[in-house]
C-alpha cells in the first residue's frame, strides 16, 4: 500500500488458481476435491476465489503492538526510551491467568518501550495496555477504522470481531494489548499501519487508478480519499523511530535491505486451545523508507511448515518481506543510500551559528537545514534568546542530527551517558546514540572499532560521539 494516497499497489493470495480456467481446482484442493459432495465442492471453489486479504479475518499478533503504543505515545502515558519503565520476569500473571512471555526461560528484565517492541515482550505490553486501559485503547481503534469495513469496494469484504466495551475484562484488554484474541483483516491492518506511516492520516484504500471512457477517451482519475487525522505527527515520528529499533536491533533483523531505511514489526499468534488444528499465524509488517515513507508491505502467512524456522513471524516472514523490497524499492523509483558510509562534505550539513536568536527564530534556521530541534527553556520561545546550543556552530553533521538549544538562564547538563557502539553499524550506533539525544561522526565502513568517548562517560546531550569503522571479515568477503 502507498500510504500517502491510500492506493494499493499489490495484492495477492496463495494458493491461487487459474482465472482463465476458475471451476479447475487448485494443487492443493485437488488433493480431496474428488472425495467432496457436490455442495462441498461449490462451498471449496468459492473459498478457492475468495481474497483472503478482505475475506478472511484473523489475529495479527505482535505486529498489533505498533497500535498500542500509538496510543499510548498519542495519550502521553510513556515515551520510547524511559529505563526500567517496564519489567519482564517472562510472564505476567492477570486475574487467574499466567500469560507467558515468549522468552519465558530468559526474561527480558526492565526494558523501555523501544525495548519492549524490540524484543516483541509481551509482558510489557500487557502492563502498557493496564496503563491506557480498555476504553481509551477502543477510543483509537475507532479511529483507526478497525470497528468498520475499509469500504475498499473489494467483494467479499469482512469486519473485524473484537468483544464490546462492556465485555472486556482484565483478561482481553491483556490479550488486545499484544494483539490476540480479536480479529481483524490484513487489509484493516495495512491499513492502520499506513495511517502511522503518513504522519497519523488515515486514507481509504483504493484499487482504481483511473477510469477510461472508450467511447469518448476521456479518463477520470481516482483522488486519495482522507478519514481522517488520527495521531499527531510527533507520535508518528517515535513510532517510526521504534519500527526502525525493531529491524536494526530486535526481532526484525531479517527484514533488512542494503541502501535502504525501514522499519518493521514480526507477529507470531498462536491458536486458541479450541482452534488447535489452524496452526500458529506468523506475519510481518514493513515501513520504507522510514523518511516519507512510499510503501508499507503486509505479509501473512497461515500455518507456515518450516522445519528449519519454525513458525516465528521475524524468521519465516521477515526475509520474505526482504526479497519483496529488495525488488519493489528499486521498482518504485526509491533512491538507495548504499553510500551511507561516504562522509565528504557533499553530504554533511553546516551547523548554523544560532546563539542571541530567539529560540522560534533558532529553531527555524536549525529546521530548515536539516536538523532535529530540542529545546531546554522555560520562557516564551518567542522573545527568549538562545544562550547557548550543541553541538557547536562549524561542526559539519549529518541530516536529522539533534541540536540542543538552551534558552537564557538554562544551563547545559552533563547528564547523559555515552552507549557501547563498539561492533555496531553506522545505522546502529545512530540509533543508539539519538535514543539519549546524542550525534554521530564517522570516518570508514563496516562495523565500529573505536569511539572517542568512553562507555558510561557523561556527557551533555547533543555531544557529537566520533567513531572510527572498519570492515569485518564477512564484510570483506
Amino acid at each position: 500500500m502507498n500510504p500517502q494516497t491510500g492506493d494499493i499497489l499489490g495484492m495477492a493470495c496463495y494458493p491461487d488458481y487459474d482465472l482463465n480456467s476458475p471451476y479447475t481446482p487448485n494443487s492443493t484442493l485437488a488433493q480431496t476435491y474428488d472425495s467432496l459432495s457436490d455442495d462441498e465442492k461449490s462451498e471449496a471453489l468459492y473459498r478457492m476465489w475468495a481474497n483472503k486479504s478482505v475475506s478472511d479475518s484473523y489475529e495479527p499478533g505482535s505486529t498489533f503492538k505498533i497500535i498500542t503504543a500509538s496510543a499510548a505515545l498519542e495519550e502521553g502515558i510513556t515515551t520510547p526510551d524511559v529505563e526500567n519503565d517496564f519489567t519482564c520476569i517472562g510472564y505476567e500473571v492477570v486475574e487467574d491467568r499466567k500469560i507467558d512471555c515468549w522468552r519465558k526461560y530468559n526474561p527480558h528484565g526492565s526494558q523501555s518501550l523501544r525495548k519492549a517492541l524490540q524484543n516483541s515482550c509481551n509482558p510489557a505490553f500487557i502492563q502498557l495496555g493496564q496503563r491506557i486501559g480498555a476504553s481509551t485503547l477502543y477510543k483509537y481503534y475507532q479511529a483507526f477504522g478497525l470497528f468498520e469495513t475499509t469500504n475498499s469496494g473489494l467483494y467479499g469484504e469482512q469486519n473485524s470481531i473484537f468483544h464490546n466495551l462492556e465485555e472486556v475484562g482484565p483478561v482481553e484488554l491483556a490479550t488486545y494489548a499484544f494483539g490476540q484474541r480479536f480479529q481483524i483483516t490484513p487489509l484493516q491492518m495495512i491499513t492502520a499501519i499506513s495511517c502511522v506511516a503518513n504522519d497519523g492520516v488515515l486514507m481509504k484504500p483504493n484499487i482504481i487508478k483511473s477510469i477510461t471512457n472508450t467511447d469518448t477517451g476521456a479518463v477520470t482519475e481516482t483522488q486519495p480519499t482522507k478519514v481522517r487525522q488520527v495521531l499527531s505527527k510527533s507520535t508518528t515520528e517515535q513510532i517510526k523511530s521504534m519500527m526502525e529499533s525493531v529491524v536494526l536491533e530486535g526481532t526484525g533483523k531479517n527484514v533488512q535491505v542494503t541502501g535502504y531505511s525501514i522499519g518493521g514489526k514480526s507477529g507470531t499468534s498462536e491458536p486458541t486451545e479450541s482452534n488447535k488444528d489452524d496452526g500458529y499465524v506468523s506475519s510481518f509488517v514493513a515501513i520504507s523508507p522510514i523518511e516519507d515513507t512510499q510503501v508499507v508491505i503486509l505479509l501473512t502467512l497461515y500455518d507456515p511448515q518450516n522445519k528449519d524456522y519454525g513458525y516465528q513471524g521475524g524468521q519465516v516472514a521477515a526475509p520474505t518481506v526482504s526479497q519483496m523490497l529488495s525488488e519493489i524499492l528499486p521498482y518504485l523509483g526509491v533512491t538507495s543510500d548504499a553510500t551511507e558510509n561516504d562522509t565528504t562534505s557533499d553530504n554533511l550539513i553546516t551547523v548554523p551559528e544560532v546563539r542571541n536568536k530567539t529560540i522560534t527564530e533558532a529553531k527555524k534556521i536549525l529546521s530548515n537545514a536539516g536538523f532535529v530541534c530540542k529545546v531546554t527553556s522555560s520562557g516564551d520561545e518567542n522573545s527568549t534568546l538562545v544562550a547557548d546550543q550543541t553541538p557547536k556552530p562549524g561542526v559539519q553533521l549529518t541530516k536529522n542530527s539533534i541540536m540542543m538549544l538552551y534558552g537564557e538562564g538554562d544551563t547545559v547538563g552533563t547528564s547523559v551517558s555515552v552507549p557501547d557502539l563498539s561492533g555496531m553499524t553506522v545505522a546502529q550506533a545512530t540509533n543508539a546514540l539519538r535514543s539519549k539525544n546524542l550525534n554521530i561522526s564517522f570516518s570508514g565502513s563496516g562495523v565500529v572499532t573505536t569511539q572517542d568517548y568512553s562507555v558510561n562517560e557523561l556527557v551533555p546531550e547533543g555531544t557529537v560521539i566520533t567513531v572510527n569503522l572498519k570492515p569485518t571479515l564477512t564484510d570483506a568477503h
